[in-house]
């Protein structure tokens, strides 16, 4: 159902143009490898570094439950993480820092909140469209 405005009301505020983001760990978390809330598409650039850069995921507080976000991931493996210090998880393993989620080159992976307790579940695809062996953060 459409709003005055001709939007439909569960993507009220979304951003539905991919956000670029390119793979750090030199400044840590900022708007260089931050995932913006708002947004449900993330199109990754060359690391910075190598394959320990990173990109975080929003606050799970930020994000409602089931909000999804698909992350196309770039020539080079990189690290997805929660925000610093805040204990949220990714397939049941807190990603703060200590854990991180490894995202392959060229494949497409989608995280979606489940809720602020559980946190976020990643599950990914290949290049040829082949289900990606499940991620367990390290």
């Amino acid at each position: 159902m459409a709003t005055p405005n001709g939007l439909n009301p569960n993507f009220q505020g979304l951003t539905l143009s991919p956000q670029d983001l390119t793979p750090t760990n030199l400044a840590g978390t900022g708007v260089l490898n931050s995932i913006v809330p708002s947004v449900r598409v993330v199109k990754l650039g060359a690391n910075v570094a190598g394959v320990t850069d990173f990109v975080v995921l929003p606050a799970l507080a930020d994000v409602p439950n089931g909000h999804t976000i698909q992350i196309t991931a770039g020539a080079a493996n990189c690290e997805v993480r929660t925000p610093a210090g805040s204990d949220e998880e990714i397939n049941s393993e807190n990603s703060d820092g200590t854990n991180e989620y490894l995202l392959t080159a060229t494949e497409i992976h989608t995280f979606t909140k489940i809720d602020n307790t559980i946190g976020w579940m990643g599950a990914g695809y290949t290049a040829i469209g082949a289900v990606a062996t499940a991620v367990v953060p390290d």
